[in-house]
């Protein structure tokens, strides 16, 4: 028995990476900034807190990497948004560590609805 035709077509070769290369949008800095400094602010990377020279900054898919010359002159690559690179999410700073649901208030309306729930059940 013969395969069906579109069977061929799925088992073709994968095409090699460099395919996709044209994918990248490569955005080179300013000159008015191209001795811009990043600092890594994710808590939990190794280098959080240190500053590095920014020598370029890549997008791929909807996501923006930095890349940068440690201290061993090795080009690393970040995610742009676990650096000062990225402006801060407007609600979060808007809010400035304020939240109108605070756990008491939750706490109070969870006992309150289990009240309601009871009177209506009886």
């Amino acid at each position: 028995m013969a395969w069906p035709r579109f069977a061929k077509k799925r088992c073709r070769p994968m095409p090699s990476p460099a395919v996709y290369l044209n994918v990248l949008s490569i955005a080179p800095i300013p000159t008015a900034e191209s001795s811009r400094r990043v600092r890594i602010t994710h808590p939990f990377h190794p280098l959080s807190g240190q500053q590095f020279d920014l020598i370029e900054q890549r997008s791929c898919f909807g996501a923006s990497y930095l890349y940068f010359e440690d201290d061993c002159g090795r080009v690393r690559e970040i995610p742009a948004v676990w650096t000062d690179f990225v402006k801060g999410d407007a609600w979060v700073e808007l809010a400035a560590g304020r939240s109108p649901l605070h756990a008491q208030y939750l706490l109070e309306l969870a006992d309150g609805m289990e009240r309601k729930i009871r009177e209506l059940g009886q």
